[in-house]
């Protein structure tokens, strides 16, 4: 596949999926054997990215996220992130806050044959947990 056309999966990944709250796109832009890789300490874990998406829909069913830059090179697709959500749903054992949440990040992805089989993330999950509460400021 081109980088151009990695690119635009992973534009569906954050444009179909997480804003347009289309959850059937993950098996269309994803390997069945999809691999996450979160640094230590991320405050969610998730198996698999259906599960990723559903508790994340549940706790802040209005994210809505800001892809500031799109790189690719070879099978690799970079993306610069921002998101803006509410907690009005539970989310890691803390009931809904009502509180807006900002984060921003970068996630890695790898892709074979026009699917997602790798992805890396990177953002700021002892913020989120302070700005809902869970931790101290």
């Amino acid at each position: 596949m081109s980088t151009e056309a990695n690119k635009a999966v992973v534009t569906r990944y954050w444009q179909e999926l997480w804003n347009d709250k289309r959850e059937e796109v993950i098996d269309e832009i994803t390997s069945p054997d999809l691999r996450f890789h979160f640094p230590p300490g991320q405050a969610h874990q998730p198996a698999t990215l259906h599960q990723w998406f559903t508790t994340s829909r549940r706790a802040f069913p209005n994210v809505r996220f800001t892809v500031h830059d799109l790189l690719a090179e070879g099978d690799k697709v970079v993306a610069r992130w921002s998101y803006e959500a509410t907690q009005t749903g539970e989310f890691l054992g803390q009931p809904a806050t009502q509180k807006q949440v900002t984060d921003q990040g970068l996630n890695l992805f790898r892709l074979e044959d026009g699917r997602i089989v790798e992805m890396w993330m990177s953002g700021d999950s002892l913020g989120l947990l302070r700005q809902i509460g869970m931790l101290p400021a």
